[in-house]
């Protein structure tokens, strides 16, 4: 072969053996050969027929591999020995590339010198140095020092010797690894030898010292890492506190990444005043099926002598037509687990444990649930006869039907209640509805007509009591609303509604005194309350009326986004005629009101939102219940909320929570609640918190109710992390979530 083409295989072979040895298929471009020859071989076998003009792209072998593209500004093969490339020769092979100022090829050793300032580049790592040698026959580049960038952390570190294998893998020696800014960075990994995987995503680091701020911190003989967002097992950010029940505190987890669909979190936790807890989470997925288990342990607690633990068992499989298991089980080993070990009031006022397995299906109509249900009372104040009673078994069967503006709903319940002490039995519930929806532009009416039967099947009574009931009720009502609406604000940016509703419902009276009472409960009046036609949640008791509730709904909606920037409800019951059924132990009311009720919601502005519970005693003139929030968020590091909660007799408490930053890297922590009722604080936590562009130190100070008691406990807590090379640990936000009652949060929205 005597063409230029001769000369396109040469160089692309010395490309290939840089980069991708084992593939063939390669594009040769904007080469150009240099003149004059000084051997007459080379002449032969390589001079162009018109050496003026760039040669054109070049694909030699193409039904072998992939492709390799080659770009340099000039080419030199005057010498039998040598072949050299010059003026900025870059080597792409897929997703990587090898660049220079310019490179020589040994024919005889097959090894390349690399000169000038030498790039090496694929999605996961950047090497760069001054010069470096590659092999072609052991398919190595080595760099006799230089620096890289992992842009997915992002990080970045340097070496005195850096060699890039042919298997995906970067093996380093005198390593500076950090996150921090190069300039000045606040913490280094130093390490004596260093491999990172490309292919995997992990790093290893062996002889490893860790410096902050110049000072050892750290020293270990083998460290793992990830190089890109992939799950790697390895240390997870320490916890460090002092509690006044445990003494000090500190659990330090490790991450397991056991298989690509699970993994498990094991966190040895040392406690002065207890021992030692080793706590698991273990979560599992596969196709269709997800779920999480939680263990936690304590051999011996040495300040009451008891052997602890907690299970906690999250499960859910969806089969994939219609049908769904889900599995929610808790267990713990006495009743003051969690205010002995726990860290928040939300978890140590627990009074049971739920433990259940539902069967469920879904169908576009109509649904079917089986279930298992019972609960594991930790509240040593609540005795035997009034615990929850457990559902062995318990089916419902619900469905609507629909046809043009005729509705038939059928609701069922067949439950087996038990319990160890008092009445137990099945009861069966049945609710059958037929309604009619007439509506208009801006109105609706739907009168309905339901036949509701109950039946008792009850066990261990005496022989003469009766074991079987029966209730057949009729239920009549009529549903109507309006709503008118006008284009307000400046520019008709707005819509405002006024939507007036009533609700008129009948049930006959009918003497239940004799039915059990499992699981029938009065709820909380508010505006879903108001427009229900039962007084009651549960089928054991149905409260006779013959009532008219009275709504009117305001709402005012931007006509760009359909946001609802205000809403607001107030609304009221009149009974018609008064109620007998009631609860055991209570009287009839002679009332024939309900109580005020009105919500109002309030976001003009996306940085902040109001909102607003209000319940008047018609009968008494005054406050029955109230509820103010109010929370200020102008950017996603910053929030300031307030809330205030009333209920006449029972509750009188405010809190602040606070959020914000100080300069450009202290940002506080805090929230403050208090019991007017009691007179008394019921939290208090104050963090503060110092975040750089790489690592992290929080101080959390905080003191709670730990017991149903009342009794307070206080706590320190220190964390400290390195960005990229620890967990990010707990947000500001989740911190207040986990640990305060009540928190909510909401998102800014333009």
């Amino acid at each position: 072969m005597k063409t230029w083409e001769n000369c396109a295989i040469v160089a692309a072979f010395v490309a290939l053996k840089l980069v991708a040895p084992e593939k063939t298929l390669i594009l040769v471009s904007s080469l150009f050969l240099t003149a004059p020859w000084t051997s007459a071989t080379a002449q032969q076998m390589c001079l162009p027929q018109d050496p003026s003009p760039p040669i054109a792209p070049t694909e030699i072998d193409a039904s072998r591999g992939e492709l390799l593209n080659i770009e340099a500004g000039r080419i030199d093969l005057s010498n039998e020995e040598y072949i050299d490339f010059f003026d900025q020769v870059t080597f792409r092979y897929g997703n990587r590339s090898v660049s220079a100022e310019r490179a020589t090829f040994d024919r005889a050793t097959q090894r390349a010198k690399v000169q000038g300032s030498v790039t090496y580049q694929d999605p996961n790592v950047i090497v760069y140095g001054e010069d470096a040698e590659v092999d072609a026959q052991t398919e190595l580049i080595s760099f006799a020092g230089g620096g890289f960038d992992l842009p997915q952390r992002p990080a970045r570190g340097s070496a005195d010797s850096i060699r890039i294998h042919n298997n995906n893998t970067i093996s380093l020696e005198g390593v500076s690894f950090t996150t921090c800014a190069i300039e000045r960075p606040s913490w280094e990994l130093l390490a004596r030898e260093m491999e990172i995987d490309v292919g995997k995503g992990f790093g290893t680091a062996r002889g490893v010292r860790l410096n902050f701020r110049g000072v050892p911190i750290l020293a270990a003989p083998y460290v793992t890492f990830p190089i890109n967002n992939n799950r790697k097992s390895g240390l997870l950010t320490p916890n460090f506190s002092n509690r006044n029940r445990i003494g000090l505190d500190v659990s330090i987890p490790y991450y397991l990444n056991l298989a690509p669909n699970y993994d498990m979190t094991i966190a040895p936790r040392y406690m002065q005043q207890r021992g030692v807890q080793v706590t698991t989470e273990f979560r599992y997925a596969s196709t269709g099926t997800q779920g999480q288990i939680d263990f936690e342990y304590l051999p011996n607690d040495s300040k009451v002598n008891l052997s602890r633990r907690y299970l906690s068992l999250n499960h859910e499989t969806v089969f994939g037509t219609g049908w769904r298991m889900i599995a929610d089980i808790q267990e713990v080993s006495d009743d003051n687990y969690f205010e002995d070990l726990g860290n928040s009031l939300s978890v140590a006022t627990q009074t049971h444990l739920d433990r259940r397995i539902d069967i469920a299906y879904r169908a576009p109509q109509w649904s079917l649930l089986g279930r298992m249900q019972g609960y594991q009372t930790i509240d040593p104040f609540i005795d035997a006869e009034n615990e929850p009673y457990r559902r062995v078994p318990q089916f419902a069967f619900s469905g609507r039907w629909n046809r043009s503006a005729m509705r038939f709903s059928s609701h069922n319940e067949l439950v087996k209640f038990d319990r160890s002490v008092g009445t137990t039995g099945w009861r069966m519930d049945h609710t059958e509805e037929l309604s009619y929806a007439f509506t208009k532009p801006g109105m609706f009416l739907t009168p309905a007509f339901a036949l509701r039967q109950t039946n008792y099947w009850l066990d261990d009574r005496s022989s003469d009591e009766r074991t079987e009931f029966s209730r057949t009720l009729p239920v009549a009502s009529v549903d109507a609303g309006l709503t008118f609406d006008r284009v307000t604000g400046m520019g008709g940016g707005h819509i405002q509604t006024i939507e007036p509703r009533v609700l008129y419902a009948h049930v006959p009276f009918e003497d239940q005194s004799d039915l059990p009472l499992f699981d029938t409960i009065e709820p909380t009046f508010n505006r879903v309350q108001l427009f229900r036609k039962y007084r009651y949640l549960g089928a054991d008791r149905i409260a006779d009326t013959d009532q008219m509730s009275f709504g009117l709904t305001t709402r005012l909606i931007d006509v760009h986004t359909g946001q609802e920037k205000l809403t607001g409800t107030i609304g009221q019951t009149r009974y018609l005629s008064s109620q007998e059924v009631v609860l055991p132990n209570q009287l009839p009311s002679p009332a024939n009101t309900s109580d005020y009720i009105a919500e109002v919601s309030l976001s003009l502005h996306p940085s902040w939102r109001l909102g607003v519970d209000y319940q008047w005693d018609s009968e008494t003139n005054k406050t029955a219940r109230s509820e103010t929030r109010f929370q200020y968020r102008p950017g996603s590091d910053r929030l300031l909320g307030v809330a205030y909660r009333y209920q006449d007799g029972l509750l009188n408490q405010s809190d602040i929570s606070i959020i914000w930053p100080l300069g450009q890297a202290w940002r506080v922590i805090g929230r403050a609640s208090y019991s007017f009722l009691d007179d008394r604080p019921l939290e208090r936590f104050l963090g503060w918190e110092y975040e750089s562009c790489c690592w992290r130190l929080r101080l959390i100070s905080r003191r709670y109710i730990s017991r149903r008691t009342g009794e307070s406990d206080s706590s320190l807590t220190i964390q400290f992390l390195l960005r990229g090379f620890t967990d990010d640990g707990d947000s500001p936000e989740e911190l207040l979530e986990r640990g305060i009652l009540g928190y909510r949060r909401f998102e800014n929205t333009p």
